[in-house]
């Protein structure tokens, strides 16, 4: 006999990812660790992937997780924000420690005299997408993956530690410059 999906929810409720933490931080068992990582372990990979290569973004995992297993806090209101936070803080210390990181501001200038489709002659558009994306300066291609993620502009603010207007001007600036890039109209 099969389960309404209402009952099935009573029978075996949903733990929250905070509850997770607070439990894995009071108790310290591995299982809610276990099930922390299973919720967030792809979305940060993609995250740091999508700002680095393989292995910076193996490594700045890595270290993440091993940052939250010795954590000593119980209190986080959002625990996705704050493995994001710490992802992001890892892979810019790693980045400055192996002197890559880079600022750079790409002016609309540049990016209409750049003639993409000589170097995008993949037919693949997901390809062609990606290789837009690595394009786009740090800043810019951060917070379009940030909210691609699923974030808001606001949690974007909090992750990034800045104001709302700056956040709004990287997403436009990073969605009007793929559309230049990708060839569609603005």
């Amino acid at each position: 006999m099969k389960l309404p999906s209402m009952i099935r929810g009573w029978l075996k409720p949903t733990i929250t990812a905070e509850k997770l933490l607070m439990d894995y931080v009071s108790t310290g068992n591995n299982r809610c660790l276990t099930l922390l990582v299973e919720q967030f372990n792809g979305s940060l990979y993609h995250y740091l992937l999508s700002l680095s290569h393989k292995n910076l973004a193996e490594d700045a995992l890595q270290t993440t997780w091993l940052k939250v297993m010795n954590n000593k806090s119980q209190t986080h209101s959002n625990v996705k924000s704050w493995l994001f936070t710490i992802a992001r803080n890892t892979l810019i210390d790693e980045l400055r420690h192996q002197n890559k990181w880079q600022y750079q501001e790409l002016n609309d200038e540049h990016v209409i005299t750049v003639n993409l489709s000589k170097e995008l002659e993949h037919t693949d558009k997901l390809a062609k997408f990606n290789e837009a994306i690595i394009i786009l300066p740090f800043y810019q291609r951060e917070a379009f993956i940030f909210q691609q993620e699923g974030f808001s502009v606001t949690e974007i603010c909090q992750l990034t530690d800045e104001n709302f207007e700056t956040v709004k001007s990287r997403l436009r600036y990073a969605r009007n410059n793929l559309k230049k890039m990708l060839g569609t109209s603005p």
